[in-house]
């Protein structure tokens, strides 16, 4: 089997293209070396959305250029991304304290010179996302809001698993506009991966070698997927999603096209690994769930 892997940054290109404090003053979760950080620094969307999730917003000097969640981030100074931070002006804000995810690790080699504090957070699998909830609240010294966090998370991933036989599914979490090429699916070990599991399907690329492969057209056909999610980090008109769909006319053979079963779950929360996954799980349910069982 011919694989073409890519790397943990091609899918964070993906998902770039992809008051609590107040009441909260008082709870103290620091070691005796830190202080409370007041001017904080994320680049990542899901980062960002953790800090206004927690209640840290007014303490967000500067985001990532493609942090769209909540509305009063967009308002915030943007400092480049993964591959072009802009650490002229990250300077300039005086942060004293950077939320980064591992992928940004050569960021922090840049920052902790300067006498930055930087704060390394887990996001790939559901308990690293739950977990960062509590790192991160710690650090900033509200950790009863990191508490409260993850507890509504995980109330708003507890849905019940689809009826039926299992589907067979293939996630797409990112291909060339307008064309059927090289596929970039969702692997094993992924939060994507992992919802399908709860919800009791299966991931036709449940085997794959890396998270994020890239995968052939002959590879798709040979894996007969019952069901092709295809997820958008941007909101899609009725029209644009059905022209998403048509694409897929172009491998009759595979079960879920010849059904009619390839649907699109679009929208700035798709693809975010953060306090806004158990809005997509209920999509990702929805979909599924429309799906009549094989026979």
């Amino acid at each position: 089997m011919a694989w073409r892997s890519t790397s943990r940054r091609i899918f964070l290109l993906l998902l770039l293209l992809g008051p609590v404090v107040a009441g909260c003053r008082g709870e103290q979760s620091l070691t005796p070396s830190q202080k409370l950080s007041r001017r904080i620094i994320a680049l990542t969307p899901s980062v960002t959305e953790t800090l206004f999730a927690l209640g840290l917003g007014d303490r967000v000097v500067g985001v990532g250029d493609y942090s769209r969640w909540p509305p009063e981030a967009m308002r915030k100074p943007r400092l480049g991304a993964l591959f072009n931070p802009n650490l002229e002006r990250i300077v300039s804000l005086k942060p004293d304290l950077a939320v980064l995810i591992p992928s940004e690790r050569g960021l922090e080699t840049k920052l902790k010179p300067l006498g930055i504090d930087v704060l390394v957070v887990p996001d790939e699998s559901l308990a690293d996302v739950g977990s960062s909830f509590r790192i991160i609240a710690r650090r900033c010294g509200v950790p009863a809001a990191g508490d409260r966090l993850l507890a509504e998370w995980r109330a708003g991933l507890t849905l019940p698993p689809l009826p039926g036989p299992p589907p067979r599914v293939l996630i797409c979490v990112g291909r060339l506009a307008g064309q059927l090429g090289e596929v970039t699916v969702a692997g094993p070990n992924t939060f994507l991966d992992e919802l399908l599991r709860r919800l009791g399907a299966q991931n036709v690329f449940a085997d794959a070698p890396t998270l994020y492969p890239q995968i052939g057209l002959e590879e798709i056909v040979a894996r007969k997927p019952d069901v092709i999610l295809e997820l958008r980090a941007d909101p899609l008109t009725q029209a644009a999603a059905a022209a998403v769909v048509a694409d897929w006319q172009a491998l009759p053979q595979v079960p879920a096209v010849r059904l009619g079963r390839v649907k699109v779950i679009a929208g700035d929360h798709v693809l975010i690994p953060g306090p806004r996954i158990p809005q997509f799980y209920r999509e990702m349910r929805e979909a599924l769930v429309q799906v009549e069982p094989r026979r």
